[in-house]
């Protein structure tokens, strides 16, 4: 096993269908950036993911400030404790921390990995990895946010989100 794939995790992506009462489907809005107090990493991230699915022929991801943050909080929280994983020592799941949030969605998915020092080398290790390639070329997910720590990244995919704010671009 190479050492970049060593340190992306392989019990990968997470993928899980979870009803959460959204009602309509919404189609994905044109990708609005991450807003300017997101690193340069994650707007350059964001930037190649969404010029990797429309180079398949795939709608944007629309960017969510609350998704972006759910992220964020899990990033710094593996640096904090110590810990790489989609479950949290207190073992709340990336769907738990979606609905501690109050984001309600049709499906949900998270990629994590660590170690990758640029938006490049992260969105190559997770291309290079079924699942986390399923996750980012799933055409029904439709809103993201991106949080990065260190080099503790971690990417949040939904469907159908339709939690109580309004989401920057997106059209119901």
């Amino acid at each position: 096993m190479t050492r970049h794939r060593a340190r992306l995790w392989t019990a990968v992506a997470a993928i899980a269908f979870l009803v959460a009462g959204c009602g309509d489907d919404h189609p994905a809005a044109p990708d609005a950036p991450p807003p300017a107090a997101a690193s340069p990493a994650v707007a350059e991230f964001t930037a190649l993911v969404n010029a990797h699915r429309a180079a398949l022929g795939l709608a944007p991801l629309a960017w969510d400030p609350a998704i972006a943050a759910v992220a964020q909080a899990h990033s710094a929280d593996m640096v904090a404790r110590g810990f790489f994983s989609h479950t949290n020592p207190d073992g709340e799941s990336p769907f738990d921390r979606l609905a501690a949030a109050g984001i309600s969605y049709s499906a949900a998915g998270e990629n994590i990995a660590y170690g990758y020092p640029t938006a490049e080398s992260v969105l190559a290790a997770w291309l290079a990895s079924d699942g986390h390639r399923a996750n980012i070329e799933h055409a029904g997910y439709t809103h993201h946010g991106v949080g990065l720590a260190g080099t503790h990244w971690t990417h949040v995919f939904v469907h159908g989100q339709s939690g109580a704010r309004p989401v920057p671009g997106h059209r119901p």
